[in-house]
């Protein structure tokens, strides 16, 4: 390779020099008969900051990447496209956007966690469910529509009261794909539960 010696050399004559510029820096920001760990400690944390502001400019750098390469995809798909007036530059939905748009808020639409009605239960009622972190927002809307149910949390995935549980409930966990993931026990005699 044509002036790949010259390039290491230049590369560490450049790294030496940064490296001396800022010792110097170190020694005079440490002031006046500063001890070799007070320079040596303003020294690293300086290495510690620039490394810091590179490591951010390389994350703004892989997201501005990824948000680049997810708008390439979605004009590829047709799902946007791109007009141009005057000197702006204008993204909007195509009518598959639109489409795509509607099915997929209508598929992550969760029901309200309030409407359900509460009847107290003579039965001791146990729900335990176990939902995957990829449906998070499932499982905080399975939390809040517990807890308005009268339901205590025993733990994060166990809860305990007295409530019959609504049919609309169980509609729901269907309709959203989780019964599959949850417990419900009836407990009639409860023996050395209280």
């Amino acid at each position: 390779m044509k002036g790949g010696v010259t390039l290491k050399i230049l590369e560490r004559v450049g790294e030496v020099g940064i490296e001396l510029a800022e010792l110097f820096d170190a020694i005079l920001e440490a002031g006046y008969g500063a001890s070799f760990s007070k320079i040596q400690y303003t020294r690293n944390k300086r290495l510690a900051e620039r490394e810091c502001s590179r490591a951010s400019a390389q994350e703004t750098a892989r997201l501005h990447q990824r948000y680049a390469t997810l708008l390439y995809k979605l004009k590829r798909d047709g799902l946007l496209q791109e007009s141009q007036r005057g000197e702006g530059r204008f993204l909007a939905l195509t009518r598959k956007g639109v489409k795509a748009l509607l099915r997929l808020r209508k598929r992550s639409a969760l029901p309200s966690s309030r409407h359900y009605t509460k009847e107290q239960g003579k039965a001791l009622t146990i729900v335990s469910f176990d939902v995957p972190e990829k449906e998070r927002q499932k499982r905080d809307w399975l939390r809040s529509a517990l807890l308005h149910l009268g339901l205590t949390m025993v733990q994060k995935r166990v809860w305990i009261g007295t409530t019959k549980i609504p049919q609309q409930f169980l509609k729901d966990l269907r309709q959203l794909r989780l019964i599959e993931y949850v417990e419900i026990f009836s407990v009639s005699k409860t023996g050395s539960l209280k």
